[in-house]
């Protein structure tokens, strides 16, 4: 037998009353004899029937004649704490059944005369608060340990109520600091007013599920895309916000990666049809041109601008072919420290008109990469060319080479102006440039090598300090 108990002083006849109407299963009297044994003086109720312990059955025997016959000794020292006038409960166990006995003292002349006891089952009561603790427990796990962010807040109040832990992992904070601020202070200044919108409509009454998504600001100033999806509840007797959260950081950046190959595809089928219908008359005009040019002396200038505009529009049509036609990849393994050695003696010379020096930082034992090596140099060439660019009045660029996990990472930093955070995602668009004279195309045309290459090309730009260009391309 399992006992559970707790002792209270003898207050008086409310408790008597208590202990007879708790008595509905079982409801039992006890005096002592001569001896000190306990003696039953009275035994009724629908358990006093099913264990044959009614008062006819068992009146004045003794209690551990016949009640302990079934159940544990380790209870007598209740009924002894009883007699000295306490109010003693604790509970038994029967095989699979569960019971609570109350024992109160009777007291007469300051000397407890005879202890009054009620038995109650509370097997399905048990079970169901274990139900409950065990839902509790689920709901509680759900909650703390799923992979998207959870939160309460109070319709009239703008702070959090809960946070889950992955909600202060996605922002870089604490449980305890988050529900210390409000949802507005977790998004970029330009797009509060979403929030303050939601929060409106939920205070004018709409308590329907609301979707949307904006960009967070973590813990340490970096911003992440989020979606939120958010529904009015009840939480503790008032209406409450209840939400769910989740970070589509990577799934933009495959968006836009998405975007960005559909944009390739179609700018490469329309060079595919422009570019060699640009050619072949720009190819006459550029010809009769300088034939011009030599059988005249007058605006020889003019000659020299024209014939300036028509070679850069060999130049871009040049680039968009590199779009248009397939090109085949040969993958040979070559030293990479070898290639980039290369590359940066040829951008020496662009280098010092620009008063930039080129610092390298190459790890030491990177395995040889697989590659098209032309397209390559190409790449590496074309954001080096702009890191110098990047800096007209002089600067330093840096060339780092190194492993990250399976993949090698090349990286090329300025320390230039810097590209303002919404100009960063058209990077690798046709024309779209930060450059007076730009295209836009060699940038496009490096994404679409990279993405050849199985590998991916990623921007780090901070305005007044500079920009990186990440390289990552998978070796073996």
């Amino acid at each position: 037998m399992q006992t559970q108990e707790s002792d209270r002083k003898v207050p008086g006849t409310k408790d008597l009353h208590r202990a007879v109407e708790n008595g509905h299963n079982h409801i039992f009297r006890l005096a002592r004899d001569h001896t000190g044994d306990f003696v039953i003086t009275l035994s009724e109720g629908t358990l006093a029937i099913e264990f044959g312990l009614t008062t006819e059955q068992i009146s004045g025997k003794k209690l551990t004649d016949n009640l302990f016959s079934r159940a544990d000794i380790q209870v007598l020292p209740y009924y002894e704490r009883a007699f000295k006038g306490n109010i003693v409960e604790f509970e038994t166990k029967i095989r699979e059944r569960t019971f609570l006995t109350t024992l109160s003292p009777i007291s007469k002349d300051g000397k407890v005369i005879e202890v009054i006891g009620s038995s109650t089952e509370i097997t399905e009561r048990l079970m169901m608060e274990q139900q409950l603790q065990e839902t509790e427990e689920l709901y509680r796990s759900l909650v703390e340990d799923t992979l998207v962010g959870v939160y309460i807040a109070y319709v009239e109040h703008p702070g959090f109520v809960y946070v889950n832990p992955r909600l202060a992992e996605i922002f870089g904070y604490t449980q305890e600091e988050l529900v210390q601020m409000t949802a507005a202070d977790l998004v970029i200044p330009e797009e509060r007013t979403i929030i303050r919108a939601n929060q409106d409509r939920r205070l004018n009454g709409d308590r329907s599920s609301i979707r949307y998504q904006f960009r967070g600001l973590r813990k340490n100033q970096s911003i992440v895309e989020v979606e939120v999806l958010q529904k009015t509840s009840i939480y503790k007797g008032r209406a409450a916000v209840i939400g769910i959260l989740q970070d589509v950081t990577e799934r933009k950046q495959a968006e836009e990666i998405v975007r960005k190959s559909e944009m390739l595809s179609i700018v490469g089928q329309m060079a595919a049809g422009v570019a060699h219908e640009i050619r072949n008359p720009l190819t006459s005009l550029k010809g009769f041109l300088q034939l011009l040019q030599r059988q005249t002396h007058d605006n020889k200038e003019y000659y020299g601008i024209m014939l300036s505009e028509l070679s850069r529009i060999e130049f871009i049509i040049s680039e968009f072919l590199v779009l248009a036609k397939p090109q085949v990849i040969i993958h040979r393994k070559h030293e990479i420290q070898k290639l980039l050695e290369h590359i940066v003696m040829l951008g020496e010379t662009h280098a010092i008109m620009f008063n930039v020096e080129i610092k390298t930082q190459y790890e030491k034992n990177i395995p040889p990469v697989p590659c098209e090596e032309n397209q390559l140099k190409q790449v590496f060439l074309n954001l080096l060319k702009n890191a110098i660019e990047a800096m007209p009045t002089g600067g330093k660029v840096t060339v780092t080479a190194k492993m990250d996990g399976s993949m090698l990472l090349v990286a090329f930093a300025d320390e230039g102006c810097g590209i303002p955070v919404d100009r960063l995602g058209k990077l690798g668009e046709p024309f779209f440039t930060t450059k007076e004279k730009g295209t836009g195309l060699g940038l496009m045309v490096s994404y679409k090598i990279i993405a050849a290459h199985e590998g991916t090309i990623r921007v780090r730009s901070e305005e007044g300090v500079g920009t990186t260009f990440e390289v990552r391309i998978p070796v073996g």
